[in-house]
């Protein structure tokens, strides 16, 4: 094996003023305590003179593990920035551990 050398990257969370709200749309998760398990509404962007005003309900997701809603999701829903699908990761093991343990779950921004 040949040793070469690679960069180091360090780590940086990107500010919420430099995030780029994604073309395709956008979720909603929550927890649906009533069935004991976790929400995840996909919309689409509606736009008024050029900016996001609200969205339109496209998809509803349902599922009580993160991996299984993970998977789900970029199977059905397709073109997300590739960042958005790692803020949904984080988000949904998140809700996950919050319907588990029996907590409060509150949806982070980008």
């Amino acid at each position: 094996m040949v040793d070469k050398e690679v960069p180091l990257i360090k780590a940086e969370k990107t500010s919420q003023k430099d995030v780029k709200l994604d073309p395709s749309g956008f979720f909603v998760i929550g927890i649906d305590r009533k069935q004991n398990s976790i929400r995840v509404e996909y919309f689409s962007n509606v736009y008024r003179e050029g900016k996001i005003v609200s969205g339109d309900l496209k998809m509803v997701f349902q599922g009580d593990k993160a991996n299984a809603l993970c998977d789900t999701i970029a199977r059905y829903v397709k073109g997300l920035q590739p960042e958005h699908y790692m803020y949904l990761g984080r988000e949904l093991q998140k809700v996950e551990d919050a319907l588990e343990r029996k907590k409060k779950y509150v949806q982070d921004g980008c």
